[in-house]
């Protein structure tokens, strides 16, 4: 039996990075907002390495002191085993004019419960092991039935429905909106090591990414010793094998990328393999009417750059604040959340573009550095190919094209608690008469 249905301002499906963001924005600004999570956190997930441009994001909703206190490595850039000559050669951030000097390694159960039990204290609702078992966004509310792990069934109609479900992609699936990206038909197979060596001097915490005949391995350290390993591999010639006989499938392909293979001599495998495929995609629109895409269910396309955790917490701040001025009644949905696929989706096609260039091992280095360039339409004319090379990796020149929103926004946070105003707080008008006049009247 059904309890009573439940009207919250927002229903955010999903408790990662884009969802617990959205969640923690949507409270901080004074709307109602229930998160369902199917799973009990901690749970494990992949995608580990951050950029240093997720550093602004995380500071517009206050969140950033919580996970530099809790010990993750600090990564100050890069290192890549790639393109036509066979030595490393690496970026870092501090390159980057007005960026971020570092980002972080995480292990992220841990990252992703900070965040999420973060929400839960600024005012969102969080239901774990709550799972949405049926959604109808056809009429003027969406309308959402939910089973929570002991088996009762709720039903929900918010305002508005943020899907950060994942790859899951519940109303990508439902809707018919996903499109695979037919040029990254890859295979990930991965797994974690202890004793591994790392990078030498101050390249210590840097990502390695490594090219080879099959593909590519990810090499990331994280902060509980262990060494994150992974090889991003054709799932049309390796899937049958992979899924046969992960382990061996697996040392296989360690074996055949030397930069990875020399480092782990001495290590030891401590973890079961894991596989993944059909991740890169996107979907066909990132919006309806009472409804947004935020993170990977709207899209994904590849890991070698380290985008998942940023695009998806950018969905997340921005979704907000396209919900929040929806809710308002600032503006309709059909220009606030035009104005947010018209964000995310541009930041998601400048790292595909460069993607497709990038693949080309066959590339001198400083042709990297000038397709990137290329790519960064958005950035200050005055950065030379590798500072936009640099701006591109560290997903700077997102903010170039979405004029320092998070910036602006953490700057007022800063004002706002420095002088003791709360009415200069963002989403302080939601507690003015006038506004609240206004709402009631819409």
């Amino acid at each position: 039996m059904s309890r009573p249905t439940g009207s919250p301002d927002v229903v955010v499906v999903g408790g990662g990075p884009a969802g617990s963001v959205a969640a923690t924005r949507l409270a901080q600004l004074g709307h109602s907002v229930i998160v369902l999570e199917r799973e009990r956190f901690p749970r494990y997930h992949i995608g580990e390495s951050l950029l240093s441009a997720t550093l602004p994001i995380l500071d517009a909703i206050g969140a950033t002191p919580r996970i530099a206190a809790h010990g993750f490595l600090e990564k100050p850039g890069g290192t890549f085993q790639w393109g036509r000559h066979g030595e490393p050669w690496s970026f870092l951030f501090r390159e980057d004019p007005g960026g971020r000097p570092h980002a972080y390694q995480v292990v992220r159960a841990e990252f992703d419960e900070i965040l999420l039990r973060y929400a839960a204290e600024h005012g969102a609702e969080v239901r774990e092991e709550h799972r949405v078992v049926g959604l109808d966004v056809e009429g003027e509310r969406p309308a959402i039935r939910v089973e929570s792990a002991s088996g009762g069934e709720t039903r929900l109609e918010p305002r508005l429905l943020i899907d950060a479900s994942g790859q899951q992609a519940l109303l990508g699936r439902q809707r018919g909106l996903r499109r695979f990206n037919d040029f990254f038909k890859n295979l990930a197979i991965f797994g974690y090591w202890r004793g591994a060596e790392r990078l030498p001097g101050a390249l210590a915490n840097h990502i390695l990414s490594a090219a080879f005949s099959d593909g590519w391995f990810w090499y990331i350290p994280l902060h509980d010793g262990t060494m994150s390993v992974g090889a991003v591999v054709d799932v049309k010639r390796w899937r049958e094998l992979a899924e046969r006989n992960p382990l061996d499938t697996y040392r296989k392909l360690v074996a055949a990328c030397p930069g990875v293979a020399s480092r782990l001599a001495h290590a030891e495998l401590v973890s079961e393999i894991r596989i993944i495929r059909d991740y890169s995609y996107d979907s066909s629109a990132f919006h309806g009417d009472t409804w947004l895409l935020a993170g990977d269910a709207a899209c994904f396309i590849d890991p070698v750059f380290s985008t998942g955790v940023h695009l998806a917490s950018l969905a997340g701040f921005l979704s907000a604040r396209a919900a929040s001025a929806v809710l308002r009644g600032v503006a309709t949905p059909s220009d606030a959340f035009g104005a947010y696929e018209r964000g995310y989706r541009g930041a998601f096609e400048r790292y595909l573009r460069f993607l497709m260039f990038f693949y080309d091992h066959n590339v001198e280095q400083d042709s990297y550095f000038w397709q990137a360039r290329r790519v960064c339409e958005h950035s200050p004319p005055d950065l030379d190919a590798r500072q936009a090379f640099v701006r591109l990796m560290s997903g700077g020149s997102d903010w170039d094209a979405l004029p320092e929103i998070a910036a602006r926004e953490h700057a007022r946070f800063e004002t706002a608690i420095a002088s003791g105003r709360a009415g200069q707080l963002p989403g302080a008008e939601l507690l003015r008469v006038r506004t609240t006049e206004r709402i009631i009247e819409r």
